[in-house]
């Protein structure tokens, strides 16, 4: 019966609190996390820490993503171009949204801002601040953002890693 009601408890955060719009198998969801997107969809294994801040119009994360603890993705930055009137009277730029795709990790109190797709296999070091999308199976670090190396290295091991995470993993 316990876990029935955990279910049911989980069933409605997840549907009515945060607004998921569609979410996968095993997913997992840490406590004290801020939800504000208009269209949010998670797929199979994903977790998502504590405390994170999820806050764009649109976020698509892809299987077996892990999002550590403090993780923010924000954007839709005001205007500050307009002469003579004040930053905060200026509106927002337009929203594009932001792709996680499978297989990325980011790490503890990373900001990502919209419009960044992030690279299937991708992983985000602690702190860093994504400006701009990035590649698949590289590892990024600072702030802004930079490559240090890539994850793999040969083109053989991406492509043995890539066929297993496309469908041989459940």
């Amino acid at each position: 019966m316990k876990s029935f009601l955990k279910r049911i408890r989980m069933y409605y955060l997840l549907k009515f609190v945060y607004r998921i719009r569609s979410y996968g198998k095993q997913f997992y969801m840490g406590r004290g996390n801020l939800i504000n997107c208009k269209e949010l969809s998670v797929g199979d294994f994903v977790y998502i820490g504590n405390n994170c801040h999820l806050s764009v119009d649109s976020l698509k994360i892809s299987d077996y993503t892990m999002l550590a603890s403090q993780v923010s993705i924000v954007g839709g930055d005001h205007r500050f171009d307009i002469a003579g009137v004040p930053t905060r009277n200026t509106g927002r730029a337009e929203r594009k949204g932001v792709i996680i795709n499978k297989d990325c990790w980011l790490g503890h109190g990373v900001t990502v801002l919209d419009g960044v797709e992030i690279g299937e296999g991708a992983i985000i070091a602690t702190g860093a601040i994504v400006t701009r999308s990035v590649e698949p199976y590289t590892i990024y670090a600072g702030v802004p953002a930079k490559k240090l190396r890539d994850r793999f290295k040969t083109s053989a091991e991406v492509k043995m890693h890539s066929k297993a995470i496309n469908g041989k993993y459940q």
